[in-house]
């Protein structure tokens, strides 16, 4: 491999996903306990990820030029998330600058030497990786040792759920959730709680849907014409799921797969209307059997967790057996 064939794979890998910021948020705000450099911080992120720059990438036919190549990319883009996570936690004012924005343009060095053999020797630089960050940062003072701050930030209590892979429409409802109730507008963040709920059943249901056999659609059609009315309410729809998991006739399968009972998705009802029963405060007239408090909707919050990751762990298997 040629230096400039591996400078090419490099910058290809070079690649910051919003999971990867998500995830270095988490490991960023675990780390700073105290005052500490951003390079503390971002060295931390990869760490954790058990991420190294390979230094220098050897580039000769003995050694996996390809694999070094290619780790160089993945660890400038941790780097990069790293910087942007200690960006984003500041901009929502749970770490703070103490000293000015400083950074140097990335730079990975390679040689073609190996023992026993010459070559040459030279460097990469990579300006597109420069993102400039403060000197040393502090968590808050407002979070006085407090632990987990996940209410605090939408990436991370996302990252709190657990959950890979989910619409993009509910995602976004968490989101707004979490940003709302940090500005302790109850009412907004339970409308967009109720939005994700609502949404993670539908999910589920077109899911289960898809596995039903040509020859047996009518068996299910009632509850599929429940899901897509949209006139209907969600207790109705997810009445609806549950109805199409209890076949274990044809569910069975699904049910072992996610290691889930019908028993264990009834229970998700639960928490599901109390999201419904709090959020219909958006009517006028209307008052939810308890107030809404700080208190409640927080338990809210905390409770999605494993009632949201139910449902995906179920919408995975019968992804998956489709």
């Amino acid at each position: 491999m040629s230096p400039d064939q591996a400078e090419k794979l490099i910058r290809s890998r070079i690649v910051v996903s919003p999971q990867k910021v998500t995830i270095a948020k988490a490991i960023v705000l675990d780390l700073a306990k105290g005052i500490v450099s951003s390079d503390e911080l971002i060295a931390g992120v990869l760490r954790a990820n058990a991420i190294v720059l390979p230094r220098p990438v050897v580039l000769h036919a003995s050694v996996d030029s390809q694999a070094m190549a290619a780790a160089a990319g993945e660890a400038l883009s941790w780097q990069l998330a790293a910087a942007e996570a200690i960006w984003s936690l500041i901009h929502s004012g749970l770490l703070f600058a103490l000293t000015e924005s400083r950074g140097d343009t990335a730079t990975v060095d390679w040689t073609t030497v190996v023992p026993g053999s010459g070559g040459m020797s030279s460097g990469w630089r990579f300006e597109e990786c420069l993102l400039p960050v403060p000197g040393r940062v502090r968590p808050a003072p407002s979070l006085g040792g407090v632990g987990d701050q996940f209410l605090s930030e939408p990436d991370l209590y996302l990252n709190s759920l657990g959950v890979d892979v989910m619409h993009p429409e509910v995602r976004s409802a968490f989101r707004e959730a979490v940003k709302c109730f940090r500005s302790e507008l109850f009412t907004a963040a339970l409308a967009m709680l109720g939005k994700a709920s609502e949404g993670a059943w539908l999910e589920l249901g077109e899911a289960l849907l898809k596995m039903v056999p040509a020859g047996d659609g009518d068996k299910f059609a009632r509850q599929r014409r429940t899901l897509e009315d949209p006139m209907l309410g969600v207790f109705r729809k997810m009445e609806a799921v549950i109805n199409i998991y209890e076949n274990q006739e044809t569910f069975a399968v699904v049910s072992k797969s996610a290691g889930i009972r019908v028993q264990e998705l009834r229970s998700v009802i639960v928490w599901s209307d109390a999201v419904r029963d709090s959020r219909n405060t958006i009517h006028f007239g209307v008052e939810p059997a308890t107030p809404n408090t700080y208190e409640k909707l927080a338990a809210l919050l905390i409770g999605a967790g494993p009632n949201v990751r139910i449902l995906y762990s179920i919408k995975a298997s019968a992804d998956a057996l489709a």
